[in-house]
């Protein structure tokens, strides 16, 4: 368990990174800036929410919740950083995607976090087959159709907190991306079925 929680903060650590490289330089640049997080995720064997979801046996997925919180500690470490960034891009971009957040419905986060999961797990699935090109594709993709990732959710609203912007609709949200995200992370599975592990 030590073990899962450590490699669980730092993956939280990489994707919060990821993030923040986001909020400094946004747009194209900054989200295919982003996929360096999830390259590091993956080369490390780092323990990502949204990498493994889609991956554990039924009878391991207990591990996803003490995996989640060390991933959002992680992420709560980079959020830090945001209170010392100088780049007034930073509170620009972190304020239009809380505002979106805040804007949304409770379906309006979980059905689009779908497409996220199922992006993250077909991107691991593509390392696991020998290319990263999935991998350097898919942050992108879901950065910039609006698509919410947990993890990197809990960086924007843990940066949003330190720089207080709090709201109580963070908490529903965070629960609908997460929620979301399984689902979606699970979709290829149940459509590959034996090819998803061939």
């Amino acid at each position: 368990m030590k073990e899962l929680l450590r490699l669980s903060v730092f993956a939280g650590l990489l994707i919060g990174t990821g993030g923040l490289v986001y909020l400094h330089v946004g747009g194209v640049i900054g989200a295919v800036l982003f996929a360096f997080g999830l390259i590091c995720v993956v080369v490390c064997k780092a323990q990502l929410y949204t990498g493994k979801a889609g991956f554990l046996p039924r009878n391991e997925q207990y591990r996803l919740l003490p995996m989640l919180v060390g991933n959002a500690i992680g992420c709560a470490l980079v959020a830090l950083l945001t209170l010392y960034a100088t780049n007034e891009l930073v509170g620009e971009h972190l304020d239009k995607i809380l505002a979106a957040r805040q804007a949304a419905s409770w379906h309006g986060i979980l059905v689009p976090s779908i497409g996220t999961g199922m992006l993250m797990t077909l991107a691991v699935l593509g390392t696991q087959r020998g290319t990263f090109l999935p991998l350097l594709f898919a942050v992108p993709l879901f950065i910039l159709c609006g698509l919410p990732h947990c993890v990197a959710d809990a960086f924007y609203y843990a940066a949003g907190i330190f720089r207080g912007s709090y709201d109580h609709g963070m908490w529903l949200s965070w629960a609908m991306a997460i929620v979301g995200n399984w689902i979606g992370c699970n979709l290829p599975r149940l459509f590959l079925q034996k090819s998803f592990t061939a």
